[in-house]
């Protein structure tokens, strides 16, 4: 009965507060994946710039019915899916321009039948993106957060 009650008694010292067990816990996303697919299609387009008077490669996406309607807590999925699918071609580069780009057609856009992204544009962050409708022109970043 000494034993069973000893072993009781340091089970209960090595147990856990409730804050401590779930800090142990692995972290969950807060925001749950809602669409299977966020993209339904898209390509790489060598197309003609009437704002920079040269040919350049754009990224023309498609988004599925799902993806088009998501809630801005799902954009990263989204980015995500574009560039697990496009992100490895020779033409994708500047990643914020990219991203600030598809949230931009996600806010002004969404109808749109096609969204396309082009990683020549300047990243000039998130706000100037939506003012000059998805489309920056002039480089002028937003200014940096510490």
């Amino acid at each position: 009965m000494i034993l069973i009650a000893a072993l009781l008694a340091g089970a209960a010292a090595t147990q856990l507060s409730a804050a401590e067990v779930a800090m142990k816990q692995p972290l969950k996303p807060s925001v749950a994946q809602n669409c299977s697919e966020y993209i339904q299609s898209g390509k790489w387009v060598y197309r003609f710039s009437s704002d920079y008077q040269f040919n350049e490669w754009m990224l023309s996406l498609t988004p599925s019915a799902c993806g088009r309607y998501i809630e801005a807590t799902e954009t990263a999925y989204m980015f995500y899916e574009v560039v697990k699918k496009f992100g490895q071609s020779e033409h994708w580069s500047n990643n914020r321009g990219m991203i600030n780009q598809l949230t931009c057609h996600l806010y002004i856009a969404r109808e749109k039948p096609e969204w396309n992204l082009e990683p020549w544009r300047p990243y000039v962050g998130y706000t100037k993106t939506v003012a000059a409708g998805c489309n920056p022109l002039e480089p002028d970043p937003d200014p940096v957060y510490h």
